[in-house]
């Protein structure tokens, strides 16, 4: 009768003293691979962290990891390093199906995108006096696309195909520097040329001040069949007053960052993406480049990859898709 009680209170003491390793076994840490400290990705991607860890979804605890950009946090994604990670979106395309830059390691069949956030954007700004009013009119102009292999080349080709046009469209094609391109656009050397980046970037509101340049819209009737062969670029909208002298709104093209995973469960996403819909108002003052994000921008646009399965399972998912809809007929 004396040994009943004594194993009682054995057995108590033991699962008292297995209960914080119970609780260390609930936390789920998740890393999400962001980018240079001193760029836009790792920001982001910490504002993501902040609200994951507010509310810690499945015991999840997030941290940043830096990277040189999309290619490291892929390689990363692919290696087990990371959990989550921000790319672009041509890169995740390119990514899943393993072309380009990603031939030699194979294709990520199962990269999965999350949710879309903040873009990256070109505008074509032109000289005063070139006589280009629209994205057509660069046809026959000398136009700076920027270094081969370069982010701004592959953006500067991007408007001139949305435009329905190609390179031997150009009087000359020129490849500078963004960082020369100011100089030779108010020098008459050229006629225009292509910048991309987050807005306001410093570059373009120098060739306004300088030489009275103008921001040209990128609007033609063959952009809509470029962006349903090309899921990777988004609509944009560079708001009025956001350039000095700048009035009007001018529709422009970009890339789309991008929140992938190739490792989370359905119900993990699900989990988590309930947290970060819950505290979407927040996540968007976080940082000024989410600011004016939108839950139905954030659900659709410029995702070239599947959703991940769990995106859909997520309870808010019924708003996003309303609130998508509703974009789509206005």
């Amino acid at each position: 009768m004396i040994l009943r009680p004594f194993s009682k209170l054995l057995t108590a003491a033991c699962l008292a003293l297995a209960t914080p390793s119970a609780l260390a076994a609930e936390q789920r840490p998740l890393v999400i691979a962001g980018g240079e400290v001193t760029g836009y990705y790792f920001p982001v991607a910490g504002a993501l962290c902040r609200v994951i860890n507010k509310d810690h979804p499945r015991g999840m605890t997030c941290t940043v990891m830096p990277s040189s950009g999309s290619a490291a946090n892929l390689a990363a994604l692919r290696a087990g390093e990371v959990d989550l990670a921000l790319v672009q979106s041509r890169a995740a395309q390119l990514a899943l199906a393993g072309d380009e830059g990603f031939h030699d390691a194979g294709p990520m069949p199962d990269l999965r995108a999350l949710m879309a956030l903040h873009g990256e954007v070109a505008v074509v700004l032109a000289r005063p006096g070139s006589g280009i009013e629209q994205v057509g009119d660069l046809k026959g102009k000398r136009v700076n696309l920027g270094r081969p292999g370069s982010f701004q080349r592959v953006m500067a080709e991007t408007v001139l195909d949305a435009a329905g046009l190609s390179q031997g469209d150009l009087s000359v094609l020129v490849e500078l520097d963004l960082n020369e391109q100011v100089a030779e656009l108010c020098q008459g050397n050229i006629d225009a040329a292509v910048f991309t980046g987050v807005h306001p970037m410093t570059e373009v509101q120098s060739a306004i001040e300088e030489c009275g340049a103008t921001l040209v819209p990128i609007r033609a009737k063959s952009v809509e069949s470029f962006l349903r062969k090309s899921p990777w670029v988004a609509r944009f909208v560079v708001k009025g007053r956001t350039y000095d002298g700048q009035k009007s709104d001018i529709p422009a093209l970009g890339m789309k960052t991008l929140l992938v995973t190739n490792r989370l469960s359905s119900d993990e996403v699900a989990d988590l993406m309930q947290t970060v819909w819950a505290n979407f108002g927040a996540l968007t003052r976080l940082h000024p480049v989410l600011n004016d994000l939108t839950r139905a921008e954030a659900s659709r646009d410029g995702i070239p990859i599947h959703l991940h399965d769990g995106v859909e399972h997520t309870p808010s998912r019924s708003l996003e898709t309303s609130e998508a809809e509703k974009s789509r007929k206005k």
